[in-house]
């Protein structure tokens, strides 16, 4: 990650402030792009924040965005964080990578497809005849 995404990441919802406000007011924490070691991070200072404020960092739900762009289709615009399974994405590559992020705390994850409109009934076959099976 780039000195410049570091810093909007500490700007935006990875911040003390905008835990804190996840904590007090959030029914969870929301990121995009995330790594399953930020996730992780998230988790822990979510925690070390709610520490003696009788909030309680277990009732959040995890959740993310996760940018994916299957094999065989050309991506209309760069995803605007980490790539699911990596930038060539295999069933086993998105499947493990899901699994990292679900260990590391997610509980929820939406996904992107930085794609073009016409490819979007392939994109989403290949998910469901590729990925989905190989998810419990």
């Amino acid at each position: 990650m780039d000195r410049a995404a570091r810093r909007l990441r500490r700007a935006a919802g990875h911040c003390d402030a905008a835990l804190r406000r996840a904590l007090r007011f959030g029914d969870g924490w929301y990121g995009t792009g995330v790594s399953a070691a930020e996730i992780t991070g998230v988790g822990r200072r979510l925690r070390e924040l709610a520490d003696g404020t009788g909030e309680d960092a277990g009732r959040l739900t995890i959740a993310a965005a996760a940018f994916l762009t299957p094999p065989g289709i050309a991506a209309a615009a760069p995803p605007p964080g980490r790539p699911l399974g990596g930038s060539a994405p295999s069933p086993a590559s998105v499947v493990d990578d899901l699994g990292r992020l679900a260990q590391a705390g997610l509980t929820i994850c939406t996904m992107w497809l930085p794609i073009a409109a016409e490819h979007v009934d392939k994109a989403t076959e290949w998910i469901a005849d590729k990925v989905m099976p190989q998810l419990n």
